[in-house]
């Protein structure tokens, strides 16, 4: 990626005109495509076109009510007909809007099934995982024989439930309150029902078994439902509730209130690879996110969001794409198999968009743009190579020069996303391509962190029972924990460990004065290294960045953490270190159990991020074990 150059003579640097906005990606393009997508109005379930405006995260629809209402004739000798009434009467309404916010159907029964739009009552609220609906109003109306009404009672009904990616059973949390009563109708019954229709079974039915309603009371409870699928099938069915609302002693033989869910749930095994079935609202649009930032691994992502923002067919974005598990080698031989690699890219690789992965790719390459991506102060760049066509924004598609790995990256990122989306064959999904600025640790200090230097350094601790495992009467203490360090340059110098009595101190007298064990010297290690700013005072906080060690052995030698902060040391002072380069670094010391007060070793990590995101380690993941010299033995752990 380093080493693009304008002024080639093999291509075209592009970043004015058609690019101009492109260097900006890298700060505003989550900023403007999350824009993008709310200004477009919900799609209704109705919706099918290719060119649906994508991005829209939850939808309504409206109740579908199953029966108007609905009257059944009063039982002979009933307190009912006791009272004057001939006929008791049932019907299913939206109730009336009450409020203008979105609420978590938690406010309306127990536990969390996505969110509700309560402006909206009786109308269904989807997300890709979940649906809901709050007020629908249940009536029960008692009438004399002139058709006069005598009673009347109201019932709320909600009711949510949350899909899983992973899972073909889930949960319906149901809820049903008396929220008012006149006249003869001072309490009701209500029963409860759920089922759905073929590829799908209620595995529990009723919600609850003591029905008894006065105005106030809730009854709440959950329904259950099950849909197998075996490799590569996949259903689609509706969910539908019945319910028997009388007077109390009352017997409905049918129910007198139904309705069904308005839209699908699918449960599939499709999605293919290494992904297990599972359940979504296959009307609800799924969002298959990319970003350029993680493993700086970029320049494919890259390619793709140039290729969304510059090209009029912006697939992805306000074009869906569609998902095609079938002819996958076909298409991507058909726009990269006459690609032709270059020198100044290691490991050249064609990065084809629309990929090969949807029914949209497989243009022929001869029509593509083609471009090598570079990241170069805080923005992307592309060098065009076919020909100076003025990259005609009605060119259909992309052939980008990237590394393998890059490709590689990308190709993970949507597989990923198909298995997190379930999105499988003829799906259509939106491609949410995120090319934010690679940033580094420097620009995101955790609680409980403090500045040192350009970074931050960060220390944690554990309770022991004993600050001394060898005296049983010593008091509770804390034992060094994860310690994290945030480097850029300038760095500073900390403090060294010059007393106090740091957790296990006594244990490691102890242990030291043990007979056959050499005389060699103890020492307060540092886990944050004090040449870049760790600490090792009593009045600096230092106690809780310090634990016991053989200073010959993890502290000092070959290996031991001397060797990997000095590893440090060096790139932080190397020429190349920039101002927004950063080093993250973590000392995590290893206790044998919950009572040891000297860890047996520390795991320590050290990964360089360079300001345009591209990272490597300092050094190699590495065990450094609490011995001493390099003997292997006389290990200082408890």
């Amino acid at each position: 990626m380093h080493g693009i150059r304008t002024g080639r003579a093999s291509g075209r640097r592009v970043r004015s005109a058609a690019l101009t906005g492109l260097t900006a990606l890298t700060l505003v393009l989550t900023t403007a495509v999350t824009g993008q997508a709310a200004e477009q109005p919900p799609s209704p379930a109705t919706t099918t076109s290719a060119t649906k405006a994508a991005g829209t995260s939850s939808e309504t629809s409206t109740l579908a009510v199953g029966s108007g209402e609905d009257c059944t004739a009063t039982a002979p000798g009933s307190k009912e007909r006791r009272a004057g009434a001939v006929e008791s009467c049932v019907t299913v309404t939206p109730a009336p809007a009450k409020a203008e916010a979105r609420t978590g159907f938690a406010a309306t029964a127990t536990g969390d099934v996505g969110s509700c739009d309560i402006t909206n009552p009786g109308s269904y609220s989807y997300e890709r995982f979940s649906y809901c609906v709050t007020g629908i109003n249940v009536t029960y109306i008692l009438r004399n024989a002139n058709g006069v009404e005598i009673g009347r009672g109201t019932l709320a009904v909600s009711t949510g439930g949350d899909l899983s990616a992973t899972a073909t059973t889930w949960s319906e949390q149901v809820t049903v309150t008396m929220t008012s009563a006149a006249g003869d109708v001072t309490a009701l019954d209500a029963k409860f029902r759920a089922s759905c229709t073929a590829g799908c079974t209620a595995t529990k039915t009723a919600p609850w078994y003591n029905s008894d309603l006065v105005v106030g009371k809730t009854l709440t409870g959950t329904v259950t439902y099950s849909s197998p699928q075996t490799t590569g099938s996949s259903a689609s069915f509706l969910t539908s509730y019945a319910m028997y609302v009388t007077s109390p002693g009352a017997t409905a033989v049918d129910p007198n209130a139904s309705w069904k869910n308005a839209r699908q749930i699918r449960c599939d095994d499709a999605v293919g690879g290494t992904s297990v079935a599972g359940c979504a609202v296959p009307s609800i649009t799924p969002v298959v996110p990319m970003d350029t930032r993680t493993s700086g691994q970029g320049a494919a992502v890259a390619a793709y969001v140039w290729a969304q923002t510059n090209l009029d067919d912006h697939w992805g974005r306000d074009k869906l794409l569609t998902r095609a598990t079938s002819g996958i080698s076909d298409r991507a031989n058909r726009t990269c198999g006459s690609f032709t690699a270059i020198d100044i890219i290691p490991d050249d690789t064609c990065a084809g968009f629309p990929f090969a992965e949807t029914q949209e790719g497989g243009i022929d390459g001869s029509q593509c743009a083609e471009v090598i991506p570079s990241f170069s102060n805080g923005g992307w760049d592309f060098t065009a190579l076919n020909g100076g066509s003025d990259l005609d924004p009605t060119t259909p598609c992309v052939r980008a020069h990237v590394p393998a790995g890059n490709k590689s990256f990308a190709d993970t990122q949507l597989t990923s996303g198909f298995q997190a989306q379930r999105v499988i064959d003829a799906d259509q999904f939106e491609l949410k391509v995120t090319a934010t600025s690679p940033g580094s640790c420097l620009n995101s200090p955790p609680s409980g962190s403090r500045q040192s230097g350009r970074g931050w350094i960060k220390n944690t601790t554990e309770t022991v029972p004993h600050i001394n495992r060898t005296d049983p009467s010593s008091p509770a203490g804390e034992r060094a924990s994860v310690a994290q360090a945030c480097l850029g340059n300038p760095y500073e110098l900390g403090s060294d460990a010059t007393g106090g009595e740091i957790t296990g101190w006594q244990d490691a007298q102890a242990f030291a004065a043990l007979p056959g064990v050499p005389t060699a010297g103890l020492a307060r290690c540092h886990l944050i290294a004090n040449v870049f700013g760790g600490t090792g005072l009593v009045g600096d906080g230092g106690l809780t960045n310090l634990v016991p060690c053989w200073q010959v052995g993890m502290n000092t030698g070959t290996p031991s953490m001397r060797t990997h902060e000095a590893e440090v040391v060096n790139e932080l002072d190397a020429d190349d270190f920039g101002p927004n380069d950063s080093i993250f670094y973590e000392v995590t010391p290893v206790y044998e159990s919950a009572d040891s007060t000297i860890p047996i070793g520390v795991n320590m990590t050290g990964t360089l991020v360079r300001a345009n995101g591209w990272s490597h380690p300092v050094f190699d993941d590495e065990f450094i074990p609490n011995t001493q010299g390099n003997s292997g033995s006389y290990n200082l752990g408890n």
